[in-house]
């Protein structure tokens, strides 16, 4: 497993666009930036809401309660079709995260991966490993490390000298369990498994609400988060 540390990634939309174009996002979304919960303002946000990107200050007293979370045993997911992995690269959190929201797309229609691109055939190779052994896949797999080493280069952001950071990202997407329910499942390459955040009716509200009551709520006025939503393109 990699042992070195990447430089992280910048909580950008067109950081996040750029790692993904190349390697098979769908022409009919984009990544954009989630400025508030409010539910004005996320009534314009373009359909469909395909998963949404949370970077979080992971200390204190949200690091302990998540971590109580788990070990209570809360948010197990019962169901079949997400695909998630196990982080083993450190600072890779968003390039994770990346993955997390892209292959847990529609296998078909406008909103499918391209068969034929990278993430795709990554996709096919790792689904019948285990997640660390996908994690093995991932490390040894050039078009992860360049994209990252890419994106990581394109942001408006100076390179931090000090690369042990404590801002996480992690993802949301919507799933259904075993119960044929639609759900809000976390996707967390730190957690050691899908975490499941509560009913689904309506995605983005729900991700929000989710976002407010156990992050922001939990964050003790700590101000450090950026959302950034994978949704469709917005009109000219």
């Amino acid at each position: 497993m990699a042992s070195s540390k990447w430089v992280p990634l910048e909580a950008s939309p067109d950081v996040f666009n750029a790692w993904s174009e190349p390697l098979g996002l769908p022409k009919s979304l984009t990544f954009q930036d989630l400025f508030s919960l409010d539910a004005e303002f996320l009534q314009f946000i373009p359909k469909p809401h395909k998963a949404v990107l949370l970077l979080f200050p992971s200390r204190g007293k949200l690091h302990d309660e998540r971590a109580r979370e788990e070990k209570d045993g809360e948010g197990v997911w019962k169901g079949e079709g997400v695909w998630w992995i196990k982080q083993t690269i450190p600072n890779a959190c968003g390039s994770i995260g990346l993955l997390h929201a892209l292959l847990n797309l529609p296998e078909k229609g406008p909103d499918a991966l391209d068969p034929d691109s990278q993430l795709m055939r990554f996709k096919s190779a790792s689904l019948p490993l285990a997640p660390l052994d996908r994690a093995k896949l991932l490390d040894e797999s050039d078009f992860f490390s360049e994209a990252h080493l890419s994106a990581s280069q394109s942001g408006q952001s100076s390179i931090p000298e000090d690369l042990d950071v404590d801002a996480h990202f992690i993802a949301f997407v919507e799933a259904y369990n075993e119960k044929g329910e639609k759900r809000i499942v976390e996707l967390d390459g730190g957690r050691e498994a899908p975490f499941d955040r509560g009913q689904s009716n309506d995605f983005l509200a729900d991700v929000a609400k989710v976002v407010q009551e156990k992050y922001f709520d939990r964050a003790e006025g700590d101000t450090n988060f950026n959302m950034i939503v994978l949704a469709g393109q917005p009109e000219d």
